[in-house]
């Protein structure tokens, strides 16, 4: 063929395409393969704690070539959340009149979800050329949650009326007013006091409750406004609420008492052994433990005594021995320590003691004769009065005799 009848045939083609606007290479890519996954639904659209629901997915061909080998997975779900079909689904054709594909998920809370967004994560794969095609997705599942409401219910203390140095039992009703289970309840009671402040309750069910205990020790009398924070997670994560109360400590009252005391001999002379016996008293109304005298005497011998335990109105006896060996006048300083659940604690108070000179057997003889010589007094006042009397009654018989003889 002539080279220039090839050229013309050659010229008349590309002009004849030209003419239908159609280009060779555009013809081939207009015929494509397409997939969208569109989230249709959320049933029901509020989601609460142990509660099912639906998601319901429509895939949707957007190309102008039926797509091939499709496949829609869940490829991340919150742990919180439980999906009963399976995750993958496996399209081989979108060829339905309406190009689309519905797809239902059934899912379900779990009953200690935690409240508020969470995303699932979706996959979309599908066959394309030269390569296939790889969309991602994310839905988020909204999950709602309820109030927990732990509140003080009850005050109750032991003993009921608190005085100044007493050590209290403090008994607090916690009881959950709220929606939702109250987890990890902890109780602080904000006191001055030494003891203890904080108390562990756990759980509270809905309209549960439980008792949170303290021990502490009213060191001062007076009226008191004392916080309680009680702080708890529920459905909306870690909670802290504050609330007060009133607790009346009235003026110290006697617990432990020096009832009495005892100096054998009364009047000790330089050099005699003394018994001083104090008799402490409980007067209070608990049990006082590990109760110590020390008496801080300037002689020579025992300083302390050990009582023990002395229940509600009970008393007992602390001997101490020692020998005096300076006279004069003394005043003993005495200490009472006893122990309790904070500590030690000790009152303080303080005996007098005379001790005289010694004199020898002309001393001891006088004194024998002072004494004899008040009981002779004693005795002659006592016979003069007696005498006294009879002589008088004499006198009246005889007054009496007389008038009867004038009669005569």
């Amino acid at each position: 063929m002539n080279p220039n009848t090839n050229l013309t045939y050659l010229l008349l083609l590309v002009f004849a395409v030209s003419l239908t606007g159609i280009p060779i290479v555009d013809a081939e890519i207009s015929s494509y393969a397409c997939v969208n996954a569109e989230l249709q639904e959320i049933s029901p659209s509020s989601i609460g704690l142990d509660e099912e629901f639906t998601l319901g997915i429509n895939l949707e061909s957007c190309g102008t070539k039926t797509p091939e080998d499709i496949t829609f997975e869940i490829i991340s779900i919150p742990s919180d959340i439980i999906v009963t079909e399976n995750l993958v689904t496996n399209v081989s054709k979108l060829t339905y009149s309406t190009s689309e594909r519905y797809l239902i998920y059934h899912m379900r809370t779990t009953p200690d979800a935690k409240p508020g967004p969470h995303l699932i994560k979706m996959k979309l794969t599908y066959a394309n050329k030269p390569v296939d095609t790889e969309k991602y997705y994310e839905v988020e599942i909204r999950v709602i949650g309820e109030d927990a409401e732990p509140r003080v219910s009850s005050v109750e203390t032991s003993p009921e009326y608190i005085y100044e140095g007493d050590t209290v039992d403090l008994r607090l009703g916690i009881e959950n007013y709220g929606e939702a289970i109250a987890k990890s309840v902890v109780v602080n009671l904000d006191h001055e006091f030494k003891g203890i402040k904080t108390s562990t309750i756990g759980t509270l069910g809905l309209n549960g409750s439980q008792t949170a205990l303290f021990k502490f020790k009213a060191n001062r009398s007076g009226e008191f406004k004392i916080p309680v924070i009680i702080e708890y997670e529920d459905d909306f994560g870690k909670q802290q609420d504050e609330y007060t109360i009133g607790i009346t400590v009235l003026d110290k009252k006697g617990s432990l008492n020096l009832a009495s005391v005892k100096v054998d001999p009364v009047l000790p002379y330089m050099g005699d052994t003394v018994e001083l016996t104090m008799r402490i008293e409980n007067s209070g109304d608990r049990s006082i433990n590990s109760i110590r005298v020390y008496a801080d005497h300037p002689f020579k011998g025992l300083k302390e005594s050990f009582i023990g335990t002395l229940d509600p109105n009970e008393d007992g006896p602390a001997v101490i021995t020692f020998i005096v060996d300076q006279a004069g006048e003394y005043e003993i300083p005495v200490t009472i320590t006893y122990s309790d659940d904070f500590g030690e604690e000790q009152i303080e108070t303080k005996i007098n003691l005379i001790v005289l000179e010694s004199s020898g057997g002309a001393g001891t003889a006088a004194i024998v004769l002072l004494i004899l010589a008040v009981i002779g007094g004693l005795i002659y006042t006592n016979y003069r009065t007696k005498k006294s009397k009879d002589e008088i009654i004499k006198q009246l018989m005889e007054g009496s005799g007389d008038s009867a003889n004038d009669e005569k």
